[in-house]
């Protein structure tokens, strides 16, 4: 069993990858100064014990601010960190809040990673318990700007295929669809997080090349609406969530069944049950999401 949220926050990018065992994988820090939610509460409220993996995933001041209040809160109730997770090429002497991190646990990817000739470009895979994690990313020498230095996490489970791109833009996507292993993984997913916050500077029309996913979900940034272009675009590309069901507050209009946004719908979370079916819960919609055969 296995719930994924990915939470409504103004600051950054936070998900969640829970397991019923008290542990977690965390995939960003970002908190939301409207709400008061911050990623620590969850962890408290849920009694997590362990964060097996702490990815950061980006490196904008925005998506580090939240780093330094995690780990005080870590030491304050006796949460243990197993590994970290980050772009191996990014110097943390130049992030305090990175190398802060660092000191908790040792970076996975500067231990081991697979270099693929073809593209010249660099991954790894994790596997923590059930939960098949791989990772992808551009170096540092090459691209400077902080975005596209973005670690792109894809999560397996079962019948769940994710991808979070973190904050890439589409000279970053770009440059990774190179990568066969990359463009591999692309076609499995059928849960896309939009990149960047669903900003156009985020879009890369050649990704749904290979991408055919069923439903986009959107981080809004800072509490604003994403704008109706690209939410149009966006719904071009999924394919929609089979069987919808109505929560009893609005109807699953066709629209909500192809995207959902943490403004129009809070916290969003991708819930496996034994052999039930994934199901993708919001605020104030449901949809039961098939296998693609």
């Amino acid at each position: 069993m296995l719930d994924i949220h990915i939470f409504d926050v103004d600051h950054g990018f936070c998900a969640a990858i829970d397991r019923y065992n008290h542990h977690s994988i965390l995939i960003d820090t970002g908190f939301n100064t409207r709400t008061g939610f911050s990623p620590w509460q969850h962890l408290l409220k849920r009694q997590c014990r362990t964060i097996d993996c702490l990815v950061v995933p980006a490196y904008s001041p925005d998506n580090l601010a939240g780093i330094q209040p995690l780990l005080d809160h870590c030491l304050e109730h006796g949460l243990n960190i197993n590994l970290l997770v980050a772009n191996p090429t990014v110097d943390a002497e130049q992030f305090p809040e990175l190398k802060a991190a660092s000191l908790w646990a040792k970076n996975y990817l500067d231990v081991t990673t697979k270099m693929h000739p073809e593209c010249q470009k660099t991954s790894q895979h994790m596997k923590v318990d059930d939960v098949d994690l791989s990772f992808f990313w551009n170096a540092q020498d090459t691209y400077q700007a902080s975005h596209d230095l973005s670690l792109v996490t894809f999560v397996s489970y079962d019948d769940i295929e994710i991808v979070f791109p973190s904050n890439l833009t589409a000279a970053g996507w770009q440059a990774l669809l190179q990568c066969e292993d990359f463009r591999t993984h692309l076609r499995r997913v059928n849960t896309f997080v939009a990149s960047n916050h669903g900003h156009e500077s985020g879009y890369c029309p050649e990704v749904f090349n290979y991408c055919r996913p069923d439903v986009v979900l959107i981080s809004n940034q800072g509490n604003e609406r994403v704008s109706s272009a690209m939410l149009n675009q966006y719904k071009i590309h999924a394919k929609g969530a089979s069987d919808g069901v109505c929560d009893g507050q609005r109807p699953a209009l066709e629209g909500h069944r192809k995207v959902l946004t943490t403004y129009d719908n809070g916290t969003i979370t991708i819930s496996k049950c034994l052999d039930r079916v994934r199901h993708i819960t919001a605020k104030s919609l449901v949809h039961q999401v098939e296998a693609i055969a």
